[in-house]
């Protein structure tokens, strides 16, 4: 029974925590949590529904317009006369303007869409980089802590060896001093391990732990030439660039017709009004007007075509960001795996030698200096093949990212 109530507390304390407290694991289980509750995207979720209400709005135009008027008046003929006149309007023709004032409500709605995805683009990528680093910053922690584990057994040893009289107080002050040098790097590696941590935990908004490995698919890219293909195909950047470029051409188009008059059908009804010889009268009506005699017109078209050349020239721009970008991360990727080979076999190497220097140092043929050197030399190139590692895994993310790979983690077939 007490089992049971022990078990039933813990249980309530689960729930009580609430969902961002609970901790998940892996790289899919980040990129969830940042799309999910990061605040950017809730803001921008609220301005592309906003957009769509838009074009609800901008739609409504065709619907008929309702408007009343009521009156009171004293009259010498009938005191106190309240006459009401009701009427109906409905746009038959507008000569293309509210056409296109609906076609730029959508433009400017796709336009949101795709900038919510370039946010979310965005999330995906300094989610992954961050669980990288979180993974990378683990890993050097681990190396320091080894080699502090190592530079603890040497300075013990060179203790022993100093009381037996094998061994000067020169050599133990030396080795003190790389043991104290290992714990202040150790130190230092777990404070920017707790930054990792606390940079993923802001773009995920819980607590996610970076035990699991990137997925090796992610990792397996296409060469330079598809890459750069993927990228023109799927970088959310251009997108929003095509987008914003589609919605200034809508708006040359909207300003082109906003002057344009708009043909009514009628339907006027009175009440209280016995002079009017009809309680209903049906018109049609063409109204317009001209702001400024047609130069303030003429001056907003003018500054829309302006704003489509910029948006032209942006997606330009873009495109050439996009291929530096793209060629820089593939070169830089290279490079990093090029470096993982040749450290992983000096690593290997140097593991061999220092091994051997400990046996000529017992035997008398190596000095003390050698020995640290050697270990501070081992040390040092696995602080270098881990950062290799972890950039060569940041430039795989981000190109992976950047051509839409990272999106089959996270979002569905119509999403994507």
């Amino acid at each position: 029974m007490k089992k049971n109530h022990a078990r039933l507390f813990g249980l309530l304390l689960v729930f009580a925590a609430g969902p961002g407290l609970a901790a998940t694991t892996g790289l899919e289980a980040a990129l969830r949590a940042a799309l999910s509750q990061h605040p950017a995207l809730a803001g921008k979720r609220g301005e592309v529904a906003a957009k769509g209400y838009a074009v609800d709005t901008a739609k409504a135009q065709r619907y008929p317009t309702l408007s009343g008027q009521a009156t009171n008046r004293d009259d010498t003929t009938n005191a106190n006369t309240n006459p009401v006149t009701l009427r109906g309007r409905l746009p038959v023709w507008a000569f293309g303007r509210i056409d296109s004032g609906i076609a730029y409500a959508n433009a400017d709605l796709t336009a949101d869409q795709a900038d919510l995805f370039r946010i979310q683009r965005q999330l995906l990528d300094q989610t992954s980089v961050a669980y990288v680093q979180v993974q990378g910053t683990h890993q050097r922690l681990v190396i320091a802590q080894e080699n502090v584990a190592s530079l603890t057994k040497l300075y013990e040893q060179i203790q022993r060896r100093e009381r037996g009289e094998l061994a000067s107080v020169a050599d133990v002050r030396l080795a003190l001093a790389r043991l104290t040098q290992a714990r202040a790097l150790q130190q230092r590696y777990e404070g920017e391990l707790a930054v990792a941590k606390t940079e993923l935990r802001a773009l995920t908004q819980t607590v996610v732990e970076a035990d699991e490995p990137v997925p090796e698919a992610l990792t397996r890219l296409p060469d330079a030439a598809t890459l750069e293909a993927l990228a023109w195909e799927q970088s959310a950047d251009l997108r929003l660039k095509q987008r914003q470029v589609e919605l200034a051409q809508a708006d040359v188009e909207r300003e082109r017709t906003a002057a344009m008059p708009t043909v009514y059908v009628q339907a006027d009804r009175y009440f209280n009004q016995p002079y009017y010889g009809q309680n209903v009268r049906m018109s049609v009506v063409l109204e317009g007007s001209l702001e400024g005699m047609g130069f303030a017109a003429a001056g907003r078209s003018k500054a829309a075509v302006s704003r489509q050349r910029a948006a032209e020239e942006d997606l330009n721009a873009t495109r050439v960001d996009l291929e530096r970008t793209v060629q820089s991360l593939e070169t830089n990727r290279r490079v990093q795996k090029v470096l993982l080979e040749s450290q992983g076999v000096s690593v290997s190497e140097l593991a061999g030698i220092l091994a051997s220097y400990q046996r000529q140092y017992e035997a008398g043929s190596k000095s003390w200096l050698d020995l640290l050197n050697m270990q501070r030399e081992l040390s040092d190139e696995r602080f270098q093949q881990a950062q290799a590692q972890t950039d060569w895994l940041v430039y795989s993310l981000k190109l992976a990212a950047l051509t839409g790979q990272l999106d089959a983690l996270v979002f569905s077939e119509n999403d994507r």
